[in-house]
């Protein structure tokens, strides 16, 4: 054997599981907590597919054929599935560059299922129809989280030692964009009162649960608000579709751009683009016009 004959046989049984168990291993903990996650269960599907005890794929085996043959079998889970396959795409790029495969991305060129996005924009009155309906803790993250328009791991981490010389620090985990929101008018007025709700608990979160024995003066999870939006959801008779956590950034972008513009709208999303901002709300709601 010459040397690229050898490195070839030396790699060739190299699996998709050694590789996605390195990347675990030296990539993953990189990532903010969330991704973790996701990437992990997201893992699990790919593993099943292509991490078979009894026939474990080769990565050097994998094709393009076997990213169809997998949308294919995940087709009950169409969005999870593209999900998934931009993660195998992550990981066989990881492939590349340890050494363990000089073949192209199989992700490459492959078709996905076609998305179009979530287009709800949340109207004043299905919002405060499911505040009157939440919990505390609820309603305090509501509000903020509508007034300061990020996304929901970016509300759940604030800490109080966030909030100085009248602004807001934020550093999103997304983007690692930094942001300064002003604490004044109503958002001051909500913050303070959150802060007189939250007592004097041994962690130093803006947000605490209010409930039970069991997570009371805890702070507020991810987990924590996931069930008091289902429990608020059911007791004001809103279907999950029409009403997610999520969508209180793209109401306060909307209502921004109709109030204040786009350029307003794009500071407070903390987009480098205007072209993104536009692109992220446009479907929301309807353009206002006058009638003629």
């Amino acid at each position: 054997y010459n040397e690229e004959d050898i490195h070839t046989k030396i790699h060739a049984t190299i699996t998709f599981g050694v590789v996605a168990d390195r990347y675990v291993r030296t990539i993953l903990p990189q990532r903010s907590p969330r991704t973790q996650q996701d990437y992990l269960a997201e893992l699990n599907y790919l593993r099943q597919y292509f991490d078979d005890p009894n026939n474990p794929a080769p990565i050097n085996s994998i094709t393009s054929a076997d990213i169809y043959e997998y949308l294919e079998w995940r087709i009950h889970a169409k969005i999870r599935a593209n999900r998934e396959i931009s993660l195998f795409s992550v990981i066989f790029n990881w492939a590349r560059k340890w050494g363990y495969t000089n073949n192209p991305n199989p992700c490459q060129g492959v078709e996905k299922y076609p998305e179009s996005g979530r287009k709800v924009y949340i109207a004043d009155d299905i919002y405060w129809q499911l505040y009157q309906a939440a919990e505390l803790h609820l309603q305090h993250i509501m509000l903020v989280a509508y007034l300061i328009g990020q996304r929901v791991a970016d509300c759940l981490k604030i800490r109080l030692n966030d909030l100085r010389d009248n602004q807001l620090w934020i550093t999103q985990n997304k983007t690692q964009a930094k942001l300064r929101i002003a604490i004044t008018g109503e958002l001051q007025k909500v913050i303070q009162d959150i802060i007189q709700a939250r007592g004097n608990p041994s962690h130093d979160y803006l947000f605490t649960h209010h409930g039970g024995k069991r997570h009371r003066n805890k702070p507020l999870t991810y987990a924590m608000l996931r069930g008091a939006m289902d429990r608020a959801r059911q007791k004001a008779g809103i279907h999950k579709n029409d009403f997610q956590f999520r969508d209180l950034r793209a109401k306060a972008a909307t209502d921004a751009d109709e109030n204040q513009g786009l350029a307003a709208a794009q500071a407070l999303l903390g987009h480098t683009t205007p072209h993104v901002t536009h692109h992220y709300i446009r479907h929301r709601k309807g353009r206002l016009v006058e009638p003629s």
